[in-house]
């Protein structure tokens, strides 16, 4: 079945930005890349503007192919790459997604992740879809509170569900967002306080 291409439309809330990648994202992201904590837990490429603008023209091609929404989470004020949000592993028959961030280790702890989930949920759900699923590692409490902040709900944990990046079992938590736990969750100035 053929899959209509995905707008990668620009998202904001004043405070966080969603855009296409573009090229000109390659030597932002090799800096990003190169933090220990998102090579621990992501599958990161060469460490080369080869291999950055090559994975930039893939994110395109996921969209052009209908598999993918792939956003540069940017600081809305200054432009500058804060990191990754994507809706991924979309389901259409089914109306579920997958979502997956990481956040360059300057801008960690300011609701960039929970933000920019909140709103590309949102476009998930204009567009059709009903549930956003976030997954993490039971040790990444960072992703943990990110996932709860942007409203989305504790399913459950995965018994040595992944296998990471240096061959080792990990447990996973899961989580679900879904239209109704968006329009209910709490404001982020109120959030945490």
């Amino acid at each position: 079945m053929s899959r209509p291409p995905l707008d990668v439309p620009v998202l904001s809330d004043g405070t966080v930005r969603l855009r296409p990648f573009v090229p000109t994202d390659a030597d932002a992201l090799l800096s990003i890349w190169s933090d220990p904590e998102i090579r621990k837990r992501n599958t990161v490429h060469d460490l080369s503007s080869d291999a950055a603008r090559a994975w930039v023209a893939d994110r395109a091609a996921l969209a052009a192919a209908g598999l993918a929404w792939e956003w540069a989470i940017t600081d809305a004020a200054t432009g500058q790459l804060v990191g990754r949000r994507s809706i991924k592993e979309i389901n259409w028959t089914e109306s579920r997604a997958v979502s997956g961030a990481w956040v360059a280790p300057a801008f960690r702890g300011r609701r960039f992740a929970p933000r920019s989930l909140r709103l590309s949920a949102g476009h998930a759900f204009a567009n059709g879809m009903v549930r956003i699923q976030v997954d993490c590692e039971a040790d990444n409490t960072a992703s943990i509170r990110s996932a709860l902040a942007a409203g989305a709900r504790h399913e459950g944990t995965l018994r040595d569900y992944w296998v990471t990046n240096d061959g080792l079992r990990a447990t996973v938590e899961t989580f679900s967002l879904l239209p109704t736990d968006l329009a209910t969750a709490c404001p982020f100035d109120l959030a945490n306080r």
